[in-house]
């Protein structure tokens, strides 16, 4: 059984990256809980996600991951890249939500998601047919996105910082 690293209760967001960069340098696989539908349905509240080290390389298309904004955890999935001034930075958007998240550098990810834990059932997220389906997701959740971003913008009521 595998030991919770995170309580129930509210943690520091500013914290859990530092703390999750550092479980998994050990070798550790923390697991921490799912809060909201943003995921649905591939995650739901109560669920638990396994974590593991975001490459030097950087997340890949369809990757579900872990950012931390000061407002707390989100777990979302990568569903493009956006050129900066400071180079490029992530695109990410809940597979149930209706708009982009702000974009974000690749080294504000604390960890990438390799496994849903629902009860004793274990999914993982890093086989080819699951490749597939979230390349085909994070396609979908983009152009879902930057519809909703242009629909928006065009009636002067942007409400997201993303592109």
């Amino acid at each position: 059984m595998q030991r919770d690293v995170f309580p129930e209760d509210r943690f520091r967001p500013d914290l859990l990256a530092p703390l999750v960069r550092g479980l998994l340098a050990d070798g550790a696989s923390p697991e921490i809980p799912v809060r909201g539908n943003s995921m649905r349905p591939i995650l739901r509240s109560g669920d638990r996600v396994r974590l593991a080290p975001v490459t030097r390389a950087g997340a890949r298309l369809g990757d579900v991951v872990l950012r931390v904004e000061p407002s707390g955890a989100i777990i979302h999935r990568v569903v493009g890249w956006w050129p900066s001034r400071d180079g490029w930075r992530l695109l990410t958007k809940g597979d149930g939500a209706r708009r982009l998240d702000p974009p974000l550098p690749p080294e504000g990810l604390a960890g990438r998601v390799v496994a849903r834990v629902r009860g004793d059932s274990v999914r993982r997220f890093d086989g080819a047919g699951m490749r597939i389906r979230a390349w085909s997701r994070a396609l979908l959740s983009l152009i879902e996105g930057a519809i909703v971003e242009g629909w928006d913008r065009a009636r002067g009521r942007a409400q997201s910082s993303g592109i």
